[in-house]
């Protein structure tokens, strides 16, 4: 019967640890979640557009080494 209350203890403690926690959690406004999905968009692309032109000089150049 101590270890069921022990678990029992246990679960208690636990759940209001994790409340506690949760309640310093600071949740993103819409408007911030906005901000920050076009900075990932953005940095993104200028990224895929980075890649794509060392990608298309890298291949050239391989292509003239190996003609």
């Amino acid at each position: 019967m101590d270890k069921i209350k022990g678990y029992f203890n246990q679960g208690v403690s636990f759940v209001k640890e994790s409340w506690t926690e949760l309640s310093k959690v600071h949740f993103s406004s819409p408007k911030e979640t906005l901000r920050a999905t076009i900075v990932v968009v953005v940095v993104t692309l200028l990224m895929a557009g980075w890649l794509g032109v060392i990608d298309f000089f890298a291949t050239r150049i391989v292509r003239q080494l190996l003609s």
